[in-house]
């Protein structure tokens, strides 16, 4: 997470310096034989030197992309929805004009050429998705075109931008509900996974159609998974909260409410990662929920720098009974092993020290690399050959359900570098139903298709993931990782949100 904010400061930075800096030899931005160059390292293939070049040139009027016609939709279709009033990235860069389009023209290009923005990471082998905002080669030569031929607007500067798709947030909500009782890291140890109560006090029966949560400390808050909890296991959540002396309780592996009951009374019903924003079901789907029935929310936060109490919300929109179709979540795995390569040494390449090292720091829970194994039909020996600092794991599971795919997701950690989601796979039914190519841990979203995808009970959803070690931070100490609930941990599962 504070990987994402610091690269967006960056950019923010580099937009600045773009709108109002006059450029000396020592700038980022420099101005060489009639090209603007921006030093932004590591985003595009087809970069020199981790500078993208983009050549002002001479173009006749005539020959000039219209702004109002060619760029300004492309702006409200896919970057609007997060730089317009209080978007996630209006805090970075804001487009409340046509004027602030304009005056950040040249970062606009920069970051569209090297596939930054607008981040959308699932790939054209995935189904058609609403609210798809990824750009198209026509769209992102369009707008490199435009900045290179001066970046001429032909509409009043003063014209706000509109998002074609609402703003990114749950404009609308309810409630906005706060956790009893915070905590602010007091263990001292880098991982913690930390369960709330998140009580929205119902009396009757009511549909949830509509969430966001709202990371607080946003440099710690790694991710979340929120589950739905029946009231009868309201005293046991209470007995643990404060427990330890701090709101909440430390939950490694799942809430730690219902025991074995867990999976089918304790519903998860969200995850929430960097990038996510507000969540909400297409028109007549909703999740039940019952008086007395509360929220759990375990947040994993990531302890590398110095934080305050963290206070992150959940806004949610309700919705009463009546023509409301009820939705449920389907999680599947593969497993996640990554041995140490062949150039690597230490104790903890030893699958079990590293196991039995992440028992101790886990509380004696959150490593969940054998179940999996044991759910896919492997062993760790399936793996081993792997040592060349490259791996993947597929699994294939039956879907668990009979009606219509509402959203897909999937998960991985940092060092993923791929994920895809198929449903059966290797028939003449065969569709890919996610896949992202080049996995960016920072941009993790819900994806809803536009046509309806029936399921059968016994259909097969197969997950695949690929890993890389390489990704891994140069100052950690050499180590089999496999899945656990750390972030220097990996995971390798997908979602299906079903009605």
């Amino acid at each position: 997470m504070r990987k994402l904010w610091i690269g967006l400061q960056f950019l923010f930075v580099v937009f600045g310096i773009i709108s109002f800096a006059s450029c000396s030899d020592d700038d980022e931005l420099t101005s060489q034989s009639g090209e603007e160059t921006i030093a932004i390292q590591g985003l595009s293939e087809n970069s020199v030197d981790g500078k993208i070049a983009i050549p002002v040139e001479e173009t006749p009027a005539s020959a000039q992309i219209s702004f109002k016609n060619q760029i300004l939709p492309i702006i409200e279709s896919s970057c609007a929805r997060c730089h317009t009033g209080n978007g996630p990235g209006a805090t970075h860069v804001l487009f409340e004009t046509v004027a602030d389009v304009s005056a950040y023209a040249f970062a606009v290009a920069a970051v569209v050429e090297s596939e930054i923005m607008p981040p959308w990471p699932a790939s054209d082998l995935s189904l058609d998705f609403l609210h798809d905002w990824s750009l198209s080669q026509q769209d992102k030569k369009a707008i490199v075109d435009w900045t290179r031929s001066g970046s001429a607007i032909d509409i009043d500067p003063s014209t706000k931008v509109i998002a074609t798709d609402g703003i990114n947030l749950l404009v609308d909500y309810d409630q906005e509900l706060f956790p009893i009782g915070n905590y602010d890291g007091e263990k001292g140890q880098t991982d913690e996974y930390r369960c709330f109560i998140y009580d929205p006090e119902l009396t009757e029966s009511k549909y949830l159609t509509g969430y966001q949560f709202i990371p607080d400390q946003t440099e710690i808050v790694h991710h979340l998974v929120g589950y739905r909890v029946p009231k009868e296991f309201r005293s046991s959540a209470d007995q643990k909260n404060f427990s330890d002396g701090q709101g909440g309780w430390s939950c490694f592996g799942g809430t730690g409410l219902g025991g074995g009951q867990i999976a089918t009374l304790n519903q998860m019903i969200t995850i929430w990662g960097p990038g996510t924003g507000a969540i909400e079901y297409q028109s007549g789907f909703g999740l039940q929920m019952n008086p007395g029935d509360f929220f759990v929310m375990q947040i994993h936060y990531h302890y590398d720098i110095e934080a305050p109490e963290d206070n992150s919300s959940f806004r949610v929109k309700w919705n009463n009974p009546g023509s409301i179709s009820p939705v449920e979540l389907v999680q599947y795995f593969a497993p996640a092993e990554i041995p140490c390569s062949t150039d690597e040494a230490g104790p903890l390449c030893d699958r079990n020290a590293t196991i039995a090292a992440r028992l101790v720091s886990y509380e004696g829970e959150g490593v969940q690399a054998d179940t999996i194994l044991g759910l896919c039909g492997y062993t760790a020996d399936d793996f081993a050959h792997m040592t060349e600092g490259v791996s993947s794991s597929t699994c294939d599971q039956p879907a668990q359900f009979d009606g219509t795919i509402v959203s897909v997701l999937g998960h991985l950690h940092n060092i993923g570098t791929s994920f895809r989601m198929t449903l059966n796979p290797d028939t003449s039914k065969e569709r890919i139903l996610l896949d992202i190519p080049k996995w960016d841990f920072e941009w993790q979203f819900n994806y809803y298709p536009t046509e309806e995808i029936k399921i059968e009970f016994d259909d097969i959803i197969r997950l695949e993931c690929t890993w890389d070690r390489s990704l891994r931070p140069s100052d950690l100490e050499p180590s089999y990782v496999l899945w656990a609930d750390g972030s220097d941990d990996e995971m390798c599962f997908g979602i299906i949100m079903n009605s």
